[in-house]
């Protein structure tokens, strides 16, 4: 019977990963084909952003959406040519949470290691970019400790490179730490209400760069 679970769980396992192989490719390429431009304004991240139609959110602004479903810091690294090749005026990043599950096998350092070379490529490659680094969100409470002793050398190593550090995590956490029930359906991801207080939360950020 052990056996049987174990034959099963490695098979779905290689499909799931088959399936969000060929997402990320699929949305690489539309992204390849619809490059940035300077002036605009890039939302890096996973589902999370890619699940905001922020185009709609912020409609008189420059915004792009460059999330993929089930990405991590290592997949935002591989796909960051398309992003500095345009030079935005702005990037906005939220990556990690996908990073964090025990099946993937990277620890903090490596997460954080990682973060560090997508901070750097963008510095080199798009220099006048100004880049916004977000707090990884919340989710169940089996990830809380992880993600509050995450969060504060993210802050840290955004200062480290002149990054400005956007800290959603206490709006968006509850006691325990878990992403708040009003916010999420699955612990993870957000429904409107989420997207309502993420976009209050980068507003006063966005204002900044109306007319670049």
């Amino acid at each position: 019977m052990f056996l049987a679970t174990l034959v099963l769980f490695i098979i779905t396992s290689l499909e799931v990963e088959r399936i969000g192989r060929h997402h990320y490719l699929q949305r690489a390429d539309f992204f390849a084909a619809h490059p940035l431009k300077p002036g605009d304004i890039a939302f890096l991240g996973d589902s999370l952003t890619a699940g905001g139609n922020w185009d709609e959110v912020f409609p008189d602004l420059a915004v792009r959406n460059r999330g993929i479903n089930a990405d991590t810091t290592v997949g935002l690294l591989n796909r960051l040519d398309e992003v500095t090749r345009g030079q935005p005026a702005a990037i906005f990043i939220l990556i990690g949470t996908n990073d964090l599950p025990w099946f993937v096998y990277r620890h903090d350092e490596m997460i954080l290691g990682t973060y560090q070379e997508i901070l750097e490529k963008i510095k080199h490659d798009s220099p006048a970019t100004r880049v916004f680094v977000e707090s990884i969100l919340p989710r169940g409470r089996d990830c809380a400790k992880r993600i509050q002793r995450l969060n504060p050398k993210l802050k840290t190593l955004a200062e480290k490179h002149e990054c400005e550090f956007i800290d959603l995590y206490p709006s968006f956490a509850n006691k325990k730490g878990e992403l708040r029930a009003e916010l999420n359906n699955d612990h993870l991801h957000l429904l409107a209400a989420g997207y309502v207080l993420w976009a209050d939360a980068l507003r006063p950020y966005l204002q900044t760069l109306r007319g670049k």
